[in-house]
């Protein structure tokens, strides 16, 4: 490493007070988990005022049809890309680790009931914002058969989504005749 790449770990050590070493593995993690992978999928990073000037230029009907096809168009891509598998599972991560996490577009949090997700976005770039992640959200769950529902506002939107497909993915099973003993 170069003499000012350590010395500014060293300074962002101490002011977080963690260990250079958790830093330096922060640092290389998002570069081989998110950087490489962010290019080769053509990602790029633009101001959260620059997002939220975007979203205020558009008409919410705008911002919400943006949002259903950037779920439809890039979402399964995106989570496949990145995980090897569009599934429950795989969109879950994607949204909180690739999105929330590494593409800072808003915070995230997630729990589960035993039957439904609850996923929370906040993002603060105001009601389209809301009006495109709601719609990306529910288009991309709806490539995997699952119902969402959600609620929005003006900063942040929820989503609730059943673990169980809304929709057989499957034809059902044939019943089977027991011939009793």
């Amino acid at each position: 490493m170069d003499q000012d790449t350590i010395d500014s770990l060293r300074a962002l050590s101490e002011k977080e007070r963690v260990n250079v070493n958790v830093l330096a593995n922060k640092a290389l993690r998002r570069y081989v988990e998110y950087d490489v992978p962010a290019e080769k999928f053509g990602l790029i990073t633009v101001s959260k005022a620059l997002v939220k000037t975007l979203f205020a230029l558009m008409t919410e009907e705008q911002a919400r049809e943006l949002g259903r096809k950037s779920g439809r168009e890039a979402g399964p891509g995106l989570v496949t890309f990145w995980y090897k598998k569009f599934d429950l599972e795989t969109t879950i991560k994607a949204i909180g680790k690739v999105t929330s996490e590494y593409g800072r577009n808003f915070s995230f949090d997630a729990s589960f009931d035993g039957k439904t997700h609850v996923l929370i976005m906040r993002h603060e770039s105001g009601k389209n914002a809301s009006a495109y992640y709601a719609e990306s959200v529910k288009a991309v769950f709806a490539m995997l058969g699952l119902d969402c529902r959600i609620e929005e506002n003006e900063d942040q939107v929820t989503a609730y989504v059943d673990a169980l497909p809304s929709r057989p993915l499957l034809p059902p099973l044939k019943p089977v005749a027991i011939i009793p003993r």
